[in-house]
């Protein structure tokens, strides 16, 4: 299989290793289906709304759920409606944003099918996690408005960083600026970035927030990773720091934007003060996946008692208590040779070719990690289902800039994740970690139209005029 290098430059790139796992009745039935696409280019039928900026259209087609359902092959996780803490998980990666947006554009765009034109994704993640730019889009979709609803639906996020983009990374450099700036400072001004988040979320603190957001970052006085979380910051002052801080300092990549340093009101400082110091960098050098990191807390909170979530989950019982969606924003594969990089100086690692290789091995390593270990949680107590990984793999050196906010990059970034959608469903083997095809969907679009279901279940399953439906994953996946 040629690899992405090999291809032209303005291909959507998102190659991924040859499947080992076939689902052919699947494959067939997908083939077969006529798609109607709406107005943002997905192939979906949902509720009508006056609302363009909601993704909606038509009801003209059944969803790729509704379909499953038709036929008897809609899969169900493990565990109980009503009875499961809800995870949406964020990647690190610039621009590379958008394309978790997109997706998210798409979920949101089933869950208004089944709900309503009102539902945005706030309404159904208990816990919805970011870092770096995933921290923006987590804030996007968490912070109030002034109607005390999500500031942005998911496909305004999208906006957003179609339009904003080349604002954070303006691409008229001159030509010798990165040269210098490996000597001088970071590559950009983070004024710009302050701007917008000044513009869009004011004064709001992460207290605020309609549901539990989790946004990482790295102190580097402290020398350890900083999270700002909404449970923890409704209970503890240091930690309720704006969102327009916390959101500066979780992007603060190296190399790319300068660290940030804040200070917040600390009542419980012993100092005469009472104040504490943030000096942050992006969260991406502690967990640019920052899977890990919202399911730890989530069980942490549930095993201690502690967590919102007690009285509907009196007791852990396993990983059929989660729900877990984990977006990818895309990754290249490093292709470098031993014998080349031992001749590597300090410049090299830091800047080579356009690339940032040390920083990228870094990030690229961790959250393959992240995926390995939560995979292997999920599948070794058979609840795989549980646990949904989407990412693009594979795409070229020029899109997988975490800077390239040209707009042509902007619009190949948004079209690979619309054709995301129709790729095959990958999941990470727990004995070799390598990705096999999920046996239970074909496409990214059917696992997301069925966690969509899911997600309105488990809702519906928590109102007190809704009796809990019990689904277990009993059976095989084929």
């Amino acid at each position: 299989m040629a690899d992405a290098s090999s291809l032209p430059a303005a291909e959507a790139v998102t190659l991924t290793k040859e499947p080992k796992k076939k689902v052919p009745s699947l494959l067939k039935r997908l083939a077969s289906r006529t798609k109607k696409k709406s107005s943002t280019g997905f192939a979906v039928a949902e509720k009508a709304t006056d609302s363009p900026a909601a993704g909606a259209a038509v009801k003209d087609e059944p969803s790729p759920c509704q379909k499953m359902e038709a036929d008897g092959t809609l899969p169900q996780p493990q565990g109980t409606a009503g009875k499961r803490i809800t995870i949406l998980s964020i990647d690190g990666g610039g621009v590379r944003g958008v394309i978790a947006t997109v997706l998210l554009e798409y979920l949101e765009s089933q869950l208004q099918h089944l709900d309503g034109k009102d539902a945005r994704i706030a309404d159904y993640f208990d816990v919805v996690a970011g870092t770096s730019t995933g921290g923006l889009v987590a804030s996007m979709l968490t912070a109030p408005d002034e109607n005390n609803r999500p500031l942005m639906t998911a496909s305004q996020a999208t906006d957003f960083y179609m339009s904003k983009a080349i604002t954070v990374f303006p691409q008229n450099a001159p030509p010798l600026s990165g040269l210098k700036n490996l000597f001088s400072g970071p590559k950009y001004s983070n004024t710009p970035l302050k701007k917008l988040m000044v513009e869009n979320f004011k004064e709001h603190k992460i207290a605020d927030a309609l549901t539990d957001v989790l946004i990482t970052s790295f102190d580097v006085k402290n020398q350890q990773p900083v999270f700002f979380d909404r449970a923890v910051a409704q209970r503890t002052e240091r930690f309720n720091a704006k969102f327009v801080d916390a959101c500066l300092g979780t992007s603060a990549a190296p190399t790319y934007l300068p660290a940030y340093k804040f200070v917040v009101p600390d009542k419980d400082n012993p100092g005469p003060a009472k104040t504490h110091e943030y000096n942050l960098i992006d969260g991406g050098v502690a967990a640019n996946n920052p899977t890990q990191v919202a399911v730890l807390h989530s069980l942490k909170d549930l095993m201690i008692g502690d967590s919102p979530h007690k009285e509907r989950i009196p007791c852990f019982e396993g990983y059929k208590n989660l729900l877990v969606l984990s977006l990818g924003t895309g990754v290249r594969k490093e292709s470098f040779d031993a014998g080349d990089m031992a001749g590597w100086g300090t410049i090299s690692w830091v800047a080579n070719d356009g690339r940032t290789p040390i920083v990228d091995m870094l990030m690229n390593s961790s959250a393959y990690l992240v995926d390995f270990d939560v995979a292997i949680r999920f599948q070794t107590e058979k609840d795989e289902r549980n646990y949904l990984r989407i990412q693009a793999y594979n795409i070229s050196d020029d899109m997988a800039r975490l800077d390239n906010a040209d707009p042509k990059n902007m619009a190949k970034l948004k079209q690979l994740a619309k054709d995301l959608l129709d790729q095959h469903a990958l999941y990470r083997d727990a004995v070799n970690g390598e990705l096999v095809d999920k046996p239970y969907v074909s496409t990214n679009r059917e696992a997301l139209s069925c966690f969509a279901k899911w997600l309105s279940e488990e809702k519906k399953g928590r109102s007190a005029d809704v009796a809990p439906s019990a689904s277990t994953s009993g059976g095989s996946y084929v």
